[in-house]
């Protein structure tokens, strides 16, 4: 394994970068962003940390406090990871649901009808009325709380659906430019809540007025700035983000301080969420684990099933000409290896007022189908009954009563559910991918092609495995370290498949030889002595090309690992351990401490937000699958330092030159531009970690003057990069050595 030195004297290296392309684009972003939430708070807690050590008011950032005497020291991997990654992980989610417009309007939805009652009801339920929502048309002044607005700033004009600015979408736009001028305002004197920050607890700080106005964090421009084209590749990969953090958010419910609730009797669950409700106490229990966060969680719980509804009902085809869909939700999950073949296109030109859609690309390619089955297994945790730990506890049944969402009967029979819909969402897409993009007896990335890449072959695994967890139950919110129990009948095994040659094969059956098939593809992906190719050519039986790259390798062990998990088979685990070996002594630049993308020593490297996502889980999942074991635990500082560089350099853009593990701030920061660092990958940030706006001393609570980086840790706020927290297209870091 790799070597257990950590910090040499330094070198004389210094790291600039380049922001190639600020251009968010949907389906490698929230890939990257399912992802970097695992690495997030999970990561941390797996790498022995107290997720109450950390503060994101506190300045300087990168401060953990432990122990009971409040010891402060420098935590880089710690906080990158506990607050950094995960709230980097969130922001953008956001922005594309209810901030940026970059999509179409969930109002134009068959389920969006009466929005602003829908919205309302929501936040009642949530306790959110009346601190962040409002009836539609007005605006609140002289609030108690949350968005409280002493002068009484703002027009009812600017709030046509309950939260100001608010701009739901359905689906979301395969691209866009982010360019956004949010307000630098504070007139509001918003101060917004959430379970890690809850507001009533002296944990929050005063932000800028976005935070609870939408109204200027539109797009610039929207009609010039958008790609108006949709795929089911953004739309999936945006699901599974949504699911993650929606299973996030009801893990617990809270009362009318934001408290958590974890249980109430059984017989005051129906009143959970109810105006006026007293369960509990004087204060109420109400959804989700905040105010905020129980109101977007509904959100995103109806945003999924709007997509869904689209897609099965009305944006499939049979023939990539003319869009059509299912005569109705039980015939989507009947779909079989005997039916005509009909599946989602690969694009769709959006057009506005009134919303039509159209065929651009007939043929989705594999990763768009892999991140509809990511985020509908993800999904269909969460309408899951039979599963104790998400769709049947609770915090989940509380949502899934009747109201605000319809409660399923468990089986797969076409109820108007989240449950059904993504149930057929999942069938649909496995029987088309085994149907259509599939070659000796695995997928391929494009219909009727003959190769596959090392990515699309960790991401088969890992999203049939998902596929396998939630149906049959078992899916939790990041439990991954653990190889799976066995598959029982699953409610999609109750409809034939009718696969040819095999007439009592049941879908789950099915997808578990797709699974094992995938996984023995990764093993001639990568060889013995740790070699991992960047793609094979099922036809020729062969490697596509025998580059040495970074991508190849993490790609492999992130999907060896899958396999493991998945099979129980040690095979796997001892072939990605090789791999990473490898990928460490070939690719990692000790000297700049920075992974190449090509072998070590490297003057370029360019990183992009699946570039990131790839080699970021596989440090984690190195961490938690192996250093975890005895007799490696000299790994884990190792590892940790190569986490704490990694998060710190590239998406924040600061390159520690003296190694002191403070930034001196600006001459560290990696891209200054007209006197302001513009971060690293990730473009700018909001509350959620630490940027308010102004210089807010914690402990002293003294507010001092306006800031572009209130934390100086080389990532700007909102309103200076006019950019959102969100993460660019791709960024150059240069390596200079003198």
């Amino acid at each position: 394994m790799i070597d257990a030195a950590i910090d040499a004297p330094p070198p004389n290296v210094t790291i600039t970068s380049t922001v190639d392309s600020t251009r968010f684009v949907t389906r490698e972003h929230m890939l990257a962003s399912g992802e970097m939430q695992i690495s997030g708070e999970p990561f941390a807690e797996a790498m022995g940390r107290v997720l109450t050590g950390y503060s994101r008011n506190l300045v300087p950032s990168d401060v953990y406090i432990d122990g009971p005497h409040g010891v402060y020291g420098v935590d880089l991997a710690g906080f990158s990871t506990a607050v950094e990654s995960y709230e980097y992980s969130k922001q953008p989610m956001n922005m594309l649901a209810f901030e940026s417009g970059a999509g179409t309007d969930l109002a134009s939805n068959a389920l969006g009808g009466g929005l602003a009652t829908t919205i309302e009801h929501y936040a009642v339920g949530a306790n959110s009325f009346g601190r962040w929502v409002f009836h539609a048309g007005t605006w609140p002044s002289a609030n108690a709380i949350g968005d409280v607005n002493p002068t009484g700033a703002g027009s009812g004009a600017d709030n046509p659906l309950g939260w100001p600015g608010i701009r739901p979408t359905a689906h979301v736009f395969a691209s866009f430019d982010p360019t956004i001028d949010p307000t630098s305002a504070e007139t509001l004197q918003c101060s917004i809540a959430s379970d890690d920050n809850p507001n009533e607890q002296g944990g929050a700080l005063v932000s800028g007025d976005y935070e609870c106005s939408c109204v200027s964090l539109g797009l610039r421009d929207r009609a010039t700035q958008i790609d108006p084209t949709i795929t089911p590749g953004a739309d999936g990969f945006t699901t599974w983000k949504y699911a993650l953090w929606t299973i996030n958010y009801m893990q617990i419910m809270h009362d009318g301080l934001n408290q958590a609730v974890d249980s109430v009797a059984d017989a005051d669950l129906a009143q959970v969420g109810s105006a006026g409700n007293t369960v509990g106490g004087a204060g109420g229990t109400w959804l989700g684990s905040s105010d905020i966060e129980g109101f977007q969680a509904a959100m995103f719980v109806l945003m999924m099933n709007a997509r869904a509804d689209d897609w099965l009902l009305r944006l499939a085809t049979t023939d990539g000409a003319a869009l059509s869909g299912f005569s109705s939700l039980q015939a989507a999950l009947a779909y079989d290896y005997a039916a005509p073949v009909r599946w989602f296109p690969g694009k769709l030109a959006v057009t506005e007022g009134p919303l039509r859609f159209s065929i651009s690309a007939g043929d989705p390619e594999l990763f768009d189908m892999l991140g509809v089955l990511l985020g509908y297994a993800t999904a269909y945790a969460l309408g899951d009954p039979d599963n104790r730990d998400v769709g049947g506890s609770q915090p989940v049944l509380a949502y899934f009563d009747g109201d605000p969402f319809e409660a399923d009967d468990g089986m797969a029979d076409g109820e108007p559910t989240l449950h059904d819909r993504a149930l057929g969402m999942i069938r649909v897409a496995v029987i088309d991918l085994d149907r259509r993009q599939t070659s000796h007896g695995v997928f391929v990335d494009t219909v009727g092609g003959h190769t596959i890449s090392a990515p699309a072959a960790a991401y088969s695994v890992i999203a049939l495995r998902v596929v396998l967890r939630a149906t049959s139950s078992q899916l939790e919110l990041y439990s991954n370290n653990l190889p799976d129990t066995a598959v029982g009948r699953t409610p999609l095994d109750a409809l034939p498949i009718h696969y040819p040659g095999a007439p009592t094969l049941t879908f789950s059956q099915r997808v578990s030889q797709l699974v094992r098939a995938h996984a023995d593809l990764l093993m001639k992906l990568t060889t013995e002595d740790g070699h991992a190719y960047a793609g094979w050519d099922l036809d020729a039986d062969a490697p596509t090309t025998m580059d040495d790259t970074l991508d190849a390798h993490t790609a492999a062990v992130r999907g060896l690992f899958a396999s493991y998990l998945a099979t129980g088979d040690t095979r796997y685990r001892d072939r990605a351990i090789a791999v990473f070996d490898r990928m460490d002594k070939v690719f990692y630049d000790v000297d700049a401490r920075v992974w190449g993308a090509t072998p070590a020593p490297v003057t370029d490297v360019t990183y992009t937000p699946l570039r990131f996502a790839l080699l970021q889980s596989t440090l984690r999942d190195v961490y938690e699958l192996v250093a975890s074991r005895p007799g490696y635990e000299a790994l884990e500082p190792v590892l940790e330092s190569r986490v704490g560089r990694l998060d710190k350099l590239v998406l924040n853009g600061w390159d520690d030159r003296d190694r002191d593990k403070h930034v001196s701030w600006p001459g560290e920061c990696t891209n200054v531009t007209a006197g302001l660092p513009r971060g690293g990958l990730q473009m700018a940030e909001r509350t959620l970690t630490g940027e308010t706006g102004r210089l807010v001393d914690e402990i002293g609570g003294n507010m001092g003057p306006p800031t572009s980086d209130r934390e100086s840790d080389c990532v700007p706020e909102i309103d200076d990069a006019h950019l959102p927290a969100a993460l660019a297209e791709s960024v150059t870091f240069h390596v200079v050595r003198q």
